[in-house]
């Protein structure tokens, strides 16, 4: 048994790229390489150029958005400031976990406690997966299977919202966890978060902000468009917008790193249903996952490098993992300081001390001098 569990222990980080190298596999095994060489040899490159543009269209829109769910937290950004902090975290889009950096970024420039801008992250995340589905619908037509899919997209971004936002639902989860050895000491944890997810969710800036998700949908779908029309593909910007959609879907279902295999699959599929020849369908998906994960990627390290000294980061693939894990350890230990008030809470208090409580947990902060300083200085 020893020997079983430190099998497993060295193979468990690796068992999400073993799965996409074979989903990556069996995109190229189904199209055939020699379609793919012979379909690549065609793009019409200066269509990278555009791609790329749609692609940093879609980063600022985002960055917008995760600046206006910081606004009900307290956070002192700047627009600037919260550019620069979403750039950056895209350095770790391909990272397991990768999703931290951002609340550690956010610790690092101006202190605030990450469980509360871990917030921000979960809440964007799952309006952006909500908002994917109806962008998905004009692929509906042209596969027999998209519909059950869809469907279970839209459960699983349905129930992680109701699990989040619903108190009623939460405390079920909250007690079944509770009967579960391994899972009984992340109930503060996931109380605390599911507190703030529900303070920031219900603002003006978390439901008008919608309207920057809608745009960045749009941005990427105009992306993929493009990278059809680098191969003459013959499907309309519509067809490109659902595809898309439809395989964002699909990774963010998957929970794999940066969704990979499993997005390239089920948009080969659906551009194949649309009329595409394989092997321009399998390139054209390439393409545009190749450079938007690439793009992402090389400007945050950029990014990161040029403001190393400002993130307190060392501008390193070892250094990325190490960030990331101290902000896993750093929810832990800022949780246990209030663990003691969320089981009392958690024991039942009245309606109204819960939504005074709710907003003492979201607005006190105690930043320190140094923070202070920080937040001051420009930009």
């Amino acid at each position: 048994m020893d020997v079983l569990h430190y099998i497993w222990k060295l193979l468990r980080p690796w068992l999400p790229w073993i799965a996409v190298i074979a989903l990556l596999y069996l995109l190229v095994a189904s199209v055939h390489p020699a379609a793919l060489l012979a379909a690549a040899g065609r793009i019409r490159w200066g269509y990278c150029v555009p791609l790329a543009g749609a692609f940093f269209l879609y980063l600022i829109l985002r960055a917008i958005r995760w600046h206006l769910l910081m606004k009900p937290l307290g956070a002192p950004n700047s627009l600037l400031d919260s550019l620069l902090l979403f750039t950056g975290a895209q350095a770790a889009v391909l990272v397991p976990a990768g999703q931290l950096l951002l609340p550690v970024l956010q610790k690092s420039q101006y202190g605030t406690l990450i469980r509360r801008s871990a917030a921000t992250v979960m809440v964007q995340e799952l309006v952006f997966g909500i908002l994917l589905i109806p962008a998905a619908l004009p692929d509906l037509p042209f596969y027999q299977n998209a519909g059950w899919f869809l469907l279970v997209a839209f459960l699983f971004s349905f129930l992680a919202g109701t699990l989040l936002l619903q108190r009623h639902t939460a405390q079920v989860g909250l007690r079944l966890m509770q009967q579960i050895p391994f899972l009984r000491a992340h109930v503060p944890k996931f109380e605390e978060l599911r507190i703030t997810c529900v303070l920031v969710a219900r603002t003006r800036e978390a439901i008008l902000g919608s309207a920057l998700d809608w745009a960045s949908i749009a941005a990427m779908g105009t992306a993929f468009y493009i990278a059809l029309v680098a191969l003459n593909a013959p499907v309309g910007w519509v067809g490109g917008l659902a595809t898309f959609a439809f395989g964002a879907s699909a990774g963010t279902v998957s929970a794999l790193p940066g969704g990979l295999g499993a997005n390239e699959d089920i948009s080969t599929l659906l551009l194949v249903r649309l009329g595409m020849a394989p092997g321009p369908a399998g390139v054209a998906t390439l393409l545009f996952r190749a450079e938007t994960l690439v793009l992402g990627t090389v400007v945050g390290w950029l990014v990161l490098f040029i403001f190393r000294d400002r993130f307190g980061i060392h501008p390193s693939f070892r250094g990325l993992l190490a960030v990331v894990r101290k902000g896993e350890e750093e929810v832990v230990t800022e949780i246990r300081k209030i663990e003691r008030e969320v089981i009392q809470h958690l024991g039942g208090r009245e309606e109204p001390a819960h939504q005074s409580r709710q907003e003492e947990l979201v607005h006190q902060r105690s930043p320190d001098k140094e923070t202070m300083q920080r937040s001051s200085r420009p930009g």
